[in-house]
Order: structure tokens, then sequence, then C-alpha cells
């Protein structure tokens, strides 16, 4: 049908030109590891740990401050876990000791975060979808499940319950066991490429950790020291190795390693690895019922196809984790995992995309509410 020299209005026209082009049906296509041949999802953890040092016994008044990146927690990497934590942890009641038997620090609180992307999704390829293809909405499934535990997120680092207490007394120690969590979950783009990694222990030269985007190349942007005096364990004041501005204070220390947040003071500008402004960030309360936690995703497309999201969790503001209550949720790996449940579980992408892109009537006419990608990369 055309307009020309027809005694009608234009926005006439128009109306009836959208109502002709919305027959086109949209197409959906679902991506995850291990499903129908996809293979190339990929998804990397950063831990760290903090003793605060509020465990000193009458025979023991120690001056130093709390143990940033206890257990060498801040480079594992998730050791290849078949679960992946977001959130703010209750490690154990007690930290360290002091020549292997004054208890020395306590509490002891574990951070846990993660990356996330799903690699080759659009192209001209079987099973991709056409990268002009316009997306009408994407969706990320995540499978909600018990967190690791003290135990299993230290490994052997973990102290064992009891521990050594003033000289040849034992004390208890109890630590988190995994649990059920709920919490506020962002989901926020991430602004530059990492080293994707499972290394358990230290995790090798060039891997992502809690420390460093590339482990011995390049560090986080958080490069401002967060006090004016050195850390008792180390001189550079850079991302774990640095301690709060505050002496034991296991909140600032929630922030103080991996990526760096736009406009985080700690950073140089232009720097940070991560928006939580940008317009299609994520930022919602799930709550603590096990099962599949979806999200809306849709602006933030080009970001879990390209470079990953960061996915993280904030605690209630004046709130810390403890025996009972974490802060926080944890999911089933996308890569790891060899039973049924871990493989039928892992992150989902889903794609609901126009698989015609010259139906200009449903994407252009007044601005509708479709969205078209643009390539970033």
């Amino acid at each position: 049908m055309s307009c020309k020299n027809l005694a009608i209005p234009v926005l006439a026209c128009i109306t009836t030109t959208f109502v002709l082009s919305s027959a086109v049906i949209a197409d959906m296509m679902t991506f995850q590891q291990g499903a129908n041949g996809y293979a190339r999802a990929q998804d990397s953890a950063i831990r760290w740990a903090y003793s605060s040092n509020f465990g000193d016994t009458p025979e023991e008044d120690s001056t130093h401050v709390g143990d940033p990146g206890a257990y060498e927690m801040w480079s594992t990497n998730g050791g290849a876990a078949t679960i992946l934590e977001a959130g703010n942890f209750f490690q154990r009641v007690l930290g360290g000791t002091s020549d292997g038997s004054t208890v020395e620090a306590g509490p002891t609180y574990r951070y846990s975060r993660f990356f996330l992307r799903f690699r080759d999704v659009f192209g001209t390829g079987a099973n991709q979808i056409p990268s002009d293809a316009p997306i009408r909405s994407a969706s990320l499934e995540l499978y909600h499940t018990e967190d690791l535990g003290a135990v299993a997120a230290a490994g052997a680092a973990a102290l064992p319950d009891p521990t050594a207490g003033p000289g040849l007394s034992e004390v208890p120690n109890p630590q988190g066991q995994p649990k059920l969590n709920a919490g506020s979950i962002g989901i926020y783009p991430l602004l530059t490429s990492i080293k994707y990694g499972n290394n358990d222990g230290t995790a090798n030269k060039g891997v992502v950790t809690a420390q460093a985007k590339r482990r011995g190349k390049e560090g986080w942007s958080q490069v401002v020291p967060h006090s004016s005096t050195p850390p008792h364990n180390s001189g550079t004041g850079v991302g774990c190795e640095s301690q709060p501005r505050t002496p034991n204070d296991p909140f600032e220390m929630a922030f103080n390693c991996g990526p760096a947040d736009v406009g985080d003071p700690d950073s140089k500008p232009g720097t940070e690895e991560y928006d939580s402004s940008h317009p299609a960030a994520v930022d919602i309360f799930q709550n603590a019922d096990p099962g599949i936690k979806s999200f809306d995703v849709t602006g933030l497309i080009d970001f879990i196809t390209g470079d990953g999201v960061f996915v993280t969790a904030i605690s209630p503001d004046g709130e810390l984790p403890t025996l009972d209550i974490n802060y926080g949720q944890a999911y089933r790996s996308s890569e790891f995992g060899s039973t049924a449940a871990d493989i039928a579980t892992r992150p989902k992408l889903i794609i609901d995309f126009i698989p015609e892109p010259t139906t200009l009537g449903l994407i252009g006419m007044g601005g509708l509410a479709l969205l078209r990608r643009s390539r970033i990369r």
C-alpha cells in the first residue's frame, strides 16, 4: 500500500503500515553451556576475606588492624567451583592466631563476586543470531543455590573448629555453613576486558584476581591507598593489600578489592572497570527461595555477549553478615559441574529477536519500544 495521491492523513497511513508489519513473528534463541552444542559461556569468580581485629583477649592486645586478603582468597578465581557466589558472607567467628596460641582477630568476613559472559552469540553460523537482527528482549536466568560455606570457600586454609586459644587452651571457632541467602543483586556492564580463569589457590600470571584484572600485568584501577599509613602487610596500598580508611572497617573492605565502579573516589576517572549507573544496569532484591532467578539484561546485551558483566551484591546499610544471615546469593556455574543437576541449571541467556531485519515498520515509526543492537566492539 502506498500513501501517494491518497486523500487520507499521513498518520493513518503510517498506522496501517505498522499493523501490516506487526504480523511478523519474532524468534527466540537460548544459550546455555552444554545445551544444543553451545560451549562458549565463561565465568570467573573473585573472593577475598577480611579478619577484623576485634578478637583480642585480656592476654593479647594487638595494635595492628585487621587482615585483608586472609587465606589469600583474593587470588583463587573460584577454583573451578560449580557455584558462583555474589555477596558478603560470614566466614568464621575468630581470625588468626599469634605464636600459635593466642586468638588475635575476628570475626572474618568473605566477599565474593563474579564475571559472566556468553561468546559467539551473534554471527552468521548455525545457532547464531544475525548481527543486524533487532532485539526485542534478553533475559538471564541464574539458578539460586546454597553458598559455598567457609570450608569450601577457603579450602585447606580454613581454621579448624575449635582452634588454638590462650596458652594451650582450645576455643570454639564456629564457621559459616552453606545456606540459602537473600540479597540485593547487581548486574553491571564490564567496561574492560579481563582474563577469565579458574585457578584454585594463587592464580596463574595473567588471570583475573581480586587484586588484578590480569595478575602480574595489570591491576584494577583502585590505586590510591585507603589510609595515610602503609598497611602492615604491604607498602603499596594497592587493591586488596590496602587497608580501609577506618581501621577494622569491614564495610569499606567490601569495596577494597576487585574492579572499581564509575565514580569510585579511589580511581582515576576514565579507568574504572564497571558502571553501576548504566541505564540498563540491574539492581534488584532476590529472596532466599531456591531455583531460577530471572534478570532483564536487554540493555546489557552487548556487554554480556562481549567482555562480560560484573555480578555483585550489596549489604543493607549498617548490616554485616552473621552466622545466620548472609547478604547475597550463590548460583550454578556456567562451565563446571558434571552432574545432571549442575548442567541443567547452568546460567541461561534467552534472546527474543526479529529474524527479518527489513521489517522497518516495527522498529522505525515513532520510536516503538523495540531495540536494535548497536555493536560497540
